[in-house]
Order: structure tokens, then sequence, then C-alpha cells
């Protein structure tokens, strides 16, 4: 297995990540909870430990899916999630923010990520709770998901993010247009 340091952090993350999303919400077909269990083991015995969840995925489900198959082995484990668009007022952050640290069974989050943008909250102020989640200790990295160029402008106004995930594919090449040279401008690596 190979890995990469994220730029400008301590993480080291496997090349190849694990989304939990699939597991947790059955899209692909129903998988029992030991079998749930099992994938996501065997993937740190693989040498994967770059896990990607959100409080989203199965309303949480995902996360406590995932804080079952690293009990004992969070130390082998870069866990990525995200807080919805729709708690990203400084209180809810925080409130987020513990309840997935709750189900992960952790301490905390390795990369935090906002999981769409929100017009309604001002950047600042989502910005400044996460950052106080860093302060803290709760959370090492912070970043975005699913960001244009017009959004990742605007929060870099007030703030900077290690990330931006992103569709990317042969079928789903847009970012390469505006998104990657952005980022690159501001030493943001893409997921």
């Amino acid at each position: 297995m190979k890995f990469r340091k994220m730029p400008r952090t301590e993480l080291v993350l496997s090349e190849v990540g694990f989304g939990v999303w699939t597991v947790a919400t059955n899209w692909w077909g129903k998988i029992e909870d030991a079998d749930k269990k099992a994938l996501l083991e065997n993937a740190v015995e693989e040498g994967i430990n770059f896990f990607d969840t959100a409080e989203g995925y199965g309303t949480g489900k995902s996360e406590e899916v995932l804080g079952k198959a690293l009990k004992g082995r969070r130390d082998q484990a870069v866990i990525v999630t995200k807080v919805g668009d729709s708690h990203l007022s400084p209180d809810d952050v925080r409130n987020s923010c513990e309840r997935s640290l709750s189900r992960v069974g952790t301490d905390y989050i390795d990369l935090y990520l906002i999981h769409w943008p929100n017009h309604e909250i001002p950047d600042a102020d989502t910005m400044g709770a996460l950052q106080g989640l860093v302060d803290e200790g709760k959370v090492r990295a912070l970043g975005v998901c699913n960001f244009g160029v017009q959004d990742l402008s605007d929060l870099l106004e007030v703030g900077h993010i290690e990330v931006n995930q992103l569709p990317y594919s042969l079928l789903w090449r847009p970012i390469e247009y505006e998104i990657f040279p952005k980022c690159r401008q501001n030493n943001i690596g893409l997921m």
C-alpha cells in the first residue's frame, strides 16, 4: 500500500481510501452489521488507513459502523468526517462534532470537512467554530467537500482549509478547469 502525507499537516493517508457511506446506507443491498464490521477490519489489515464518512451518511450510522470496526485500532486510522450544511452555525458545528466523536468512539477527528456550502450562514462564523475545535484538539485539520470556485473563494477570505473533496473521474472532469487551479494557487489539496 502506498501512502501520502497531506501537505501542511501531520496526516499520512493511504492512497486508497474506504468510503463508509456505501456500507452504512445499504446502497448496494443489505449488508449485515457483522459483515460491515468485517469489511472495515479487513481494509485495515490490508493497509488502508483512510476512512471517509459523514454525519449525514445513514444519519450517523456510517460513523457508528466505523467506530465499532476501529475499536482498539484508532491509531491505525485517519478518520475523515463531515458536518452537514444545515449544521454550520457555531453551536451546531460544535454539537455535530461532539456527536460524530461519540459515534466514532474517539476523542479527535483527523480531518473535518464542511459537506456542502450554506449561503445562509456566514463563512466567518462557521470557520471560527471549526478553528475553535482545532485549537481544542478535537480536530486535526479542516477541509471542504463539494465547493466550487466561488464558494471556495468566499471561504478563503475568512480562513484556510487543507483539502477540497470533489467527484473526479474520466466521466466527471470539470474540476480541471477552475477548481483545480484555484486549489493549487492556494495550496489546497484535492481529494
